[in-house]
């Protein structure tokens, strides 16, 4: 058993710390190794999925380690209200981007992702929800930062965007 005596924060700003660190102390007073934090970015213009589906993704998320930041970005005006509910239900932030620009919600996604990704060195794995070929300046600037780059996305996916992750998964 350990205690989590500080955590992974999401926004310095926030919590007033910004040299935060994990730190894990056991029973006897012993330090362990920090766990993995994890962010999901999931653009679900370009991955709808059912309940079950998106379930088994969170689900998958967590087991990769800490999962901080759970962000789901639609035109959600767009969208079936009962999918934003259930994924607000999931603890997911459910951004708006209300704009009928090509690739409005691509920009939103990687803007927020690289300032809350890059500003903070406790993450170390990225999840992205999304098979857009948009995202591979994204990826790639993650990757060169060390971050571990996770895709999930249908079978029409860019294959450069599968190459530079460190792992795909086809979502059925």
């Amino acid at each position: 058993r350990c205690v989590i005596l500080r955590c992974c924060p999401v926004n310095k700003y926030k919590s007033g710390h910004s040299n935060m660190s994990n730190i894990h102390l056991d029973s006897k007073g012993q330090t362990h190794q920090p766990e993995t934090c994890v962010s999901l970015y999931w653009d679900w213009q370009n991955v709808r999925v059912n309940l079950d589906q998106a379930q088994g993704v969170l689900n998958f998320a967590s087991c990769q380690g800490s999962l901080i930041i759970k962000k789901v970005y639609a035109y959600w005006r767009d969208e079936d209200p009962n999918f934003e509910k259930f994924l607000y239900e999931l603890d997911f932030d459910c951004i708006n981007v209300p704009s009928y620009q090509k690739n409005s919600v691509d920009n939103k996604l990687i803007a927020n992702c690289k300032h809350e990704v890059l500003n903070n060195p406790n993450i170390s794995t990225v999840i992205l929800v999304s098979g857009d070929k948009d995202f591979l300046g994204l990826v790639r600037e993650l990757k060169a930062k060390s971050k571990k780059i996770i895709i999930f996305a249908y079978q029409q996916v860019s294959k450069k965007l599968i190459t530079l992750a460190d792992k795909f998964y086809q979502i059925n």
